[in-house]
């Protein structure tokens, strides 16, 4: 896509590309209040383009914020890069996205995610303690919270950079920041065995970072092509945004789809209370990132080709008959689980699509060598975002090696946080002080046994590669409780070292179940 350097003066109404709002004078008749409380209010209630003409043409930027910098009260600071596809969840729980462990932030506190019209927005959730929202100049020495101004729950409170969260007793704080600092949340570094098709990989992405063509990304559900997307726009050093579309979920109607695609104007269908900026216009200056593009839909089809051709229009819907807005410019990469010409996509549209880079993916069994440094990644971010301190067993994982991973990357991570969060919630239960988790081979084996059978094994299971007759993986036999003997249960005793409830999980029995039997058996 191209587009041209002048711009067209906005008309009032109608959504723009351009990221900027316009601001009112402190002499503005909208009354004395502060002026953070005014911004927030005014671009709340109006047009962008309304104000325009109510400050009589002087506008200051749009300043979005591009990370966040999280301080916790006896925690190391963290840095976290803003994706306007994600959403970001604040709170005591340990679902949260980031977790603030102390009892002043509620479990579910506040959320900020990225609105349709190109604003961050945090929106409190009915924390008990509340939030409270200020710049980072007027935080006082003593309690912040007094110079800050309470966030009102359930409603949109709208942020740019230079902006400071307070959630609580205001020892927990988020300032949004303008750029993304150097090294931020930075992984550990892959060490020596790094396989030979992850190093193609790696020299494939900084390739496509250094050209502007369009990129299709083939890879198995799961194996990272979102990241990669990603990692291409990053490096490339594009100021624009990485926009997400998920062609599997346009919707089928050609308005509803207009409006996902080119944006619609306040007023433009009942409900749309704000005017809306495509996700093509969203796109503009930075990354197209078309995912699952072999289910688009054939209306989907004739809609984006027109678009990528230049013959459709690119009116937003319920915009004026002489609307006049050059086209967004942005890379397009597109990524599929299957070749192009396996798919029912238009030939013209996967020749645009073909028409640049090509990155094949690896999946897992590929670069099995790579699991170690994939589970240091993993605990690492456990560790800054959710204040689990745990790592694996050399046994867990060479285990994780060997096993097979249908579900490639994404299965492998969902493992690994899972484990951990098991092995933590064991200790807790056993009255342990929370401390450095250690995840033993028997944590994961146990837990993967239990996924299988939940799942439901196939007809035929191929054994785990690498494994000998010693190691193979076995699930045993579950017993009626009134079928275990005095030996099963000694066994998986003096396996888990003593422990009831890890014999019970071992058993497959309830731990009461366990113990009444134990006491009809006279083991103590």
């Amino acid at each position: 896509m191209t587009t041209g350097d002048d711009e067209s003066p906005p008309t009032p109404g109608r959504p723009s590309r351009s990221r900027t709002y316009q601001a009112v004078p402190s002499t503005s008749p909208f009354g004395p209040e502060p002026e953070l409380d005014t911004r927030n209010e005014r671009l709340m209630r109006e047009p962008r383009e309304a104000v325009v003409e109510a400050a009589r043409g002087w506008e200051a930027p749009y300043r979005e914020p591009k990370a966040l910098r999280v301080q916790r009260e006896g925690i190391e600071d963290l840095t976290v890069p803003l994706y306007p596809d994600r959403s970001y969840v604040f709170g005591r729980a340990p679902e949260s996205t980031v977790v603030f462990p102390h009892d002043a932030v509620s479990r579910q506190h506040g959320r900020l995610s990225f609105r349709e019209d190109q604003r961050w927005v945090y929106r409190e959730l009915n924390s008990k303690n509340g939030s409270y929202l200020g710049r980072a100049e007027a935080q006082g020495p003593v309690d912040a919270r007094l110079h800050f101004q309470r966030v009102g729950p359930s409603r949109d409170q709208i942020l740019e950079a230079g902006d400071v969260v307070l959630l609580g007793n205001g020892k927990s704080r988020i300032t949004l920041l303008a750029e993304v600092p150097p090294g931020a949340v930075a992984a550990p570094r892959a060490g020596k065995e790094v396989s030979s098709v992850t190093v193609q990989l790696e020299r494939s992405i900084e390739r496509c970072a250094r050209h502007h063509l369009p990129v299709f990304l083939l890879g198995k559900s799961g194996t990272g092509k979102t990241f990669i997307a990603r990692e291409i726009h990053t490096r490339s050093g594009v100021e624009g945004n990485f926009v997400i579309l998920n062609c599997g979920r346009l919707p089928q109607d050609t308005n509803a789809l207009t409006s996902e695609l080119l944006g619609h104007v306040k007023g433009a269908y009942t409900g749309a209370s704000i005017a809306r900026v495509g996700k093509l216009y969203s796109a503009n200056g930075g990354t197209l990132f078309l995912d699952e593009v072999e289910f688009l839909s054939s209306v989907a089809q004739d809609f984006l080709v027109d678009v990528l051709e230049g013959t459709g229009s690119l009116a937003p819907l319920g915009a004026p008959a002489d609307f006049r807005e050059p086209p967004p410019r942005f890379r397009l990469i597109s990524a599929s689980k299957v070749p192009l010409r396996q798919t029912a996509l238009r030939p013209d549209l996967t020749q645009r699509l073909a028409t640049g880079d090509f990155i094949i993916l690896p999946t897992l069994e590929e670069r099995h060598e790579d699991i170690p440094h994939l589970v240091e990644v993993f605990l690492h971010r456990l560790k800054v975002e959710q204040q689990y301190d745990a790592e694996l067993t050399r046994e867990a994982i060479a285990f994780l090696q060997k096993a097979r991973w249908p579900g490639q990357i994404r299965e492998l991570e969902s493992t690994v946080r899972t484990v951990v969060a098991r092995e933590a919630a064991q200790q807790e239960l056993e009255g342990l002080a929370r401390h450095r988790t250690l995840v033993t081979l028997e944590s994961v084996r146990t837990y993967l046994e239990q996924r299988e059978l939940g799942f439901g094994a196939p007809a035929s299971e191929p054994e785990p590669r690498g494994t000998r007759p010693s190691e193979e993986v076995t699930v045993a036999v579950r017993k009626r409780p009134s079928d275990l003997t005095g030996e099963d249960i000694r066994r998986a005793l003096e396996k888990h070292e003593g422990n009831k409830t890890r014999a019970s999980v071992e058993l497959r029995v309830a731990l009461n179940t366990l113990k009444a039997r134990m006491k009809a058996l006279g083991i103590e």
